[in-house]
């Protein structure tokens, strides 16, 4: 399942994860285990090319693998403190760590996010070797007062150890060669044996002793934690407390895995002064939403507590399907007596969202035909890999050069993710140039407070919202250029991302009324002579036209509608300030990967649904669907009626008492059937069949006089208005 649209989608989130500031976490949404997995490892692949040129060009102080580099590492953990600020942020060279937390492996323990901890533990033994770091976890124990003493030191890298205000070095000089001449000393000649009451025997025992001792009970002490750090390491600590009965349960368990984050994050601190580059940890987080309730909200804690802290060098990827994690968190006990909103809980979270889209026809097709030959959905050969092109038709322009790469970031190097052969290089400048301008000039008009700055009303203060617009216009606008597709105005891009954040479940429940009035103008196309809609229409059109129906679907959507921002907001977007129309809607779809697909999942299964309600197998008595039955006339509804095939005679008494009585779409939703059926004057028989067929999808209605509706609450059916109707709001009768 290896297509040419998830290289790219690879590639224009290798892209991003380059920019991105740590601590950040990254949902990578998609109901497709394998096609994440793909994903992640053309992801891992870029960015280590990306690690790879930029330290040909900007190579690090010490050669990885040669003894004196392994020695001086040493001497620096011995006998110095790093100091490290925020100048070292702005190193043009990068590496790149990526660990993979399988989340499933861990199922059994008490605590699952421990066993997150303990793969950081284990990765960093592997990666750096057990023994480096736990001479640094013996010797690089950071207090507060050290913290102090680094603080208000005016070296710039490395601060000197001291006793006494003496350097730590300088002593094991000094003594050092008192030491070792002394034991030779003792080796060659024997240690002198004679009585108490000799004054130069009782001379150079003390000697001895006061020689000897203060250096070896320091070396003893040290040899003895080392020791104890490379029999018993800190993944086994942790392992140790978990098996207890109740030590799971106790302050003193979280304290000791956020010490041993600490310690982690100050290895990685001490390895980028000496290295001088800066050090991200790639954190990927698979098959999360296999584990249990309780075990995935602790995860999404751990990484927003323990991962998230101030200069975390941390960059976190949540491979997930967002809608079994929304459901996961929603049902768990930890939410018990809270507000449940499990988007509302992840979205507090994940500060670049980026949904995975649906696989185009030609994909799908292409996928199923590897199937049928009994291939793998991702090959392991990954061509991509081994070729400095992304794997889709040689004929699209690669747009990878380096004022592409150095897109929205101005410290950053400009060294392409993926480096274009020599004979491209001229074809693609204009290419470049454009997206790295229309990525700027997108950014700039949401801050704009000029005649264009129209966005002033629609920017929350959060700034985890402000990251994900920034993010989500760069991964954007890389997709489309890629694709080959004509890059759209700046305003158009910025305000379909701010669209697609803000309001999220509105703009969801309008592209499914697309997707559905789509498939009903291609099935209805030998009746109509039109298989297909308006293009031209306004989205706010679309959404008056179908909001009465989301209005009678609030109460099952209630979390979804509590994602979404101001409806009177809505509303001034769509209405006066940006019109996009169903044809821009279906343009921007494809790059929409800020929007949460299981949220349109979602709507569609919930408005699929009033369509099977009561359904009867026979083809004339089929339910209409809400939304149409609102939309229709008098006249819609005579015209409906004839496809029921009732008698001639009696076909046009019922179009004229229709008529008369004013039985439009809305009066038949929202009266009651009763009255609808003595309006009518209909027999038995042809009574169900009317019934079935408009008044099947409807609320269960009851008497005005007696109660009022289950789904518009105090509200009477004939104050019911469009224009007053608000989604989202209590209606005001």
């Amino acid at each position: 399942m290896a297509t040419k649209e998830d290289d790219i989608y690879a590639y224009g989130l290798s892209v991003a994860l380059t920019k991105v500031a740590a601590p950040s976490t990254v949902g990578l949404y998609s109901s497709c285990p394998r096609r994440i997995q793909g994903l992640l490892r053309k992801i891992e692949t870029n960015m280590k090319k990306e690690s790879e040129r930029r330290e040909k060009k900007y190579p690090p102080a010490q050669k990885k693998g040669s003894l004196w580099n392994f020695l001086s590492i040493l001497l620096r953990m011995i006998f110095y403190w790093p100091k490290w600020s925020d100048k070292h942020k702005e190193r043009k060279n990068f590496q790149y760590i990526f660990i993979r937390f399988n989340a499933w492996h861990f199922t059994g323990t008490d605590k699952l996010w421990a066993g997150l901890v303990i793969t950081l533990c284990e990765s960093f033994q592997t990666i750096f070797g057990r023994f480096l770091v736990s001479i640094f976890r013996t010797s690089q124990q950071i207090d507060e007062s050290v913290r102090k003493t680094i603080k208000e030191s005016c070296e710039k890298e490395w601060i000197a150890k001291t006793i006494c205000c003496l350097p730590l070095w300088l002593l094991a000089l000094v003594t050092a060669p008192l030491v070792i001449g002394l034991i030779a000393v003792v080796i060659i000649v024997g240690f002198p044996v004679g009585d108490s009451s000799d004054d130069g025997i009782t001379a150079f025992e003390s000697m001895a002793i006061a020689t000897l001792g203060l250096p070896a009970a320091g070396a003893m002490r040290f040899t003895f934690l080392l020791s104890k750090n490379l029999m018993f390491s800190q993944d086994f600590n942790i392992q140790r407390l978990m098996d207890k009965p109740r030590m799971s349960t106790q302050l003193g368990f979280m304290n000791e895995v956020r010490k041993e984050v600490e310690v982690l994050t100050n290895f990685i601190r001490f390895m980028e002064v000496y290295e001088r580059r800066n050090i991200r940890v790639v954190l990927e987080i698979t098959n999360l939403d296999r584990c249990t309730p309780e075990k995935i909200v602790g995860v999404l804690e751990a990484i927003n507590i323990l991962l998230s802290g101030e200069n975390v060098p941390f960059i976190s990827i949540l491979a997930i399907d967002p809608r079994v994690i929304v459901k996961s968190v929603e049902s768990s006990k930890s939410f018990e007596g809270m507000d449940k909103n499990g988007y509302l809980f992840l979205n507090r979270i994940v500060t670049l969202p980026f949904t995975v889209p649906e696989m185009e026809i030609s994909s799908k097709r292409s996928v199923f035909r590897k199937l049928v030959e009994r291939q793998s959905e991702f090959p392991e050969d990954d061509e991509i890999e081994e070729s400095q092109e992304i794997s889709y038709k040689a004929e699209r322009s690669q747009v990878l050069e380096e004022s592409f790469m150095e897109s929205g970031i101005l410290y950053e190097s400009q060294i392409p993710l993926i480096s274009s052969t020599p004979d491209r290089r001229e074809h693609n400048v204009t290419i470049q140039k454009t997206v790295k301008d229309l990525i700027k000039e997108s950014l700039r008009v949401i801050s704009d407070e000029g005649t264009e700055g129209t966005f002033n009303d629609y920017l929350m203060e959060n700034s985890i919202y402000m990251r994900r617009i920034i993010n989500s216009v760069r991964v954007s606008i890389i997709i489309m250029a890629a694709r080959k597709r004509e890059l759209p105005p700046a305003k158009e891009v910025a305000a379909w991302i701010v669209l697609a954040n803000q309001w999220p479940c509105r703009l969801s429940w309008i592209l499914q009324c697309i997707e559905d009035d789509e498939q009903r103008a291609a099935i209805d196309k030998n009746v109509t002579g039109e298989d297909s809609i308006d293009e031209t229409k306004c989205l706010w059109d679309v959404f008056c036209e179908s909001r009465i129906e989301l209005h009678l679907i609030k109460d099952q959507i209630k979390n979804l509608l509590e994602m979404d921002g101001d409806p009177e907001l809505f509303e001034m977007f769509l209405k006066k300030d940006f019109l996009f129309t169903i044809k821009k809607a279906k343009f921007f779809k494809v790059f929409t990967v800020n929007l949460d697909q299981s949220i349109k999942k979602e709507l569609e299964i919930i408005r699929g649904s009033k369509s099977l309600k009561d359904t009867i197998k026979s083809e004339k008595t089929t339910p209409l669907k809400t939304g149409l039955v609102l939309q229709m006339n008098e006249d819609d509804v005579c015209k409906e009626m004839k496809k029921l095939k009732f008698n001639e005679t009696n076909d046009g008494k019922y179009m004229q008492r229709i008529k008369e009585n004013n039985l439009n779409g809305r009066a038949l939703l929202f009266g009651h059937n009763n009255e609808i059926k003595n309006a009518l004057q209909m027999s038995m028989g042809e009574w169900t069949d009317f019934s079935i067929h408009f008044l099947g999808i409807k609320p269960q209605a009851v008497c005005p006089a007696r109660d009022s509706s289950p789904y518009l609450t105090s509200v009477q059916p004939s104050a019911i208005s469009v224009e007053n109707l608000v989604v989202g709001e209590s209606t005001r009768a």
